[in-house]
């Protein structure tokens, strides 16, 4: 069923970060999104004859606000990163809707795995990754409806499968970031347990 991905991992999301996390804004701001997210994936609206999910709107402007406060290089450098996020985006649903023969196992994870290589391979940090990644979504998604228009075929703009798309691939990465702090984790504690062994 279409947002399964989306609802389920949003509301896991939010109950790991409500009852587990350190309390701090990031928190804060993790909960209110995800809880936002829920909210506006129930809704629509129209503009210009197209059908765009609120939900879509919250992450694209939350995204871009963001992406607003890079300058010199570093905004130029995530123009090219986040357009080729974007054909990425909107390629692999192209060749979804003209030659699905070739897709061998779940599109969604199959795109999720694309989308996560190309942010691997752009930046190094957890919060790059995941602005890239949002960003060349959205701008993705919004290109195929835009083709798909000229040929009068329907498509909501950040629709549910959408958000399973995107939900699924940043799941991973916080996965891959959690992954990552591990070691520290373990070291830490490993190290505190050794000192009080010792007194």
């Amino acid at each position: 069923m279409e947002g399964g991905y989306f609802y389920w991992l949003s509301w896991f999301l939010w109950i790991i970060y409500t009852f587990f996390a350190p309390k701090n804004r990031a928190r804060l701001w993790i909960c209110v999104c995800a809880l936002l997210l829920i909210i506006l994936s129930a809704h629509n609206v129209t503009i210009h004859s197209f059908h765009i999910s609120l939900a879509y709107v919250f992450m694209l402007f939350v995204s871009y606000f963001f992406v607003m406060k890079q300058t010199g290089m570093t905004f130029i450098y995530f123009a090219f990163a986040s357009a080729s996020m974007t054909l990425l985006y909107a390629s692999f649903h192209f060749l979804l809707l003209f030659d699905p023969i070739w897709v061998f196992a779940d599109a969604t994870w199959l795109l999720a795995f694309a989308l996560l290589l190309a942010s691997f391979s752009l930046y190094r940090t957890f919060h790059d990754r995941l602005l890239v990644l949002t960003v060349g979504c959205c701008q993705g998604d919004f290109l195929y409806a835009f083709v798909l228009k000229q040929f009068s075929f329907p498509h909501v703009v950040g629709s549910l499968l959408f958000l399973d798309e995107w939900a699924f691939a940043t799941a991973c990465l916080f996965i891959w970031k959690w992954l990552e702090q591990l070691p520290l984790y373990i070291d830490t504690r490993f190290y505190k347990r050794t000192k009080e062994a010792k007194t």
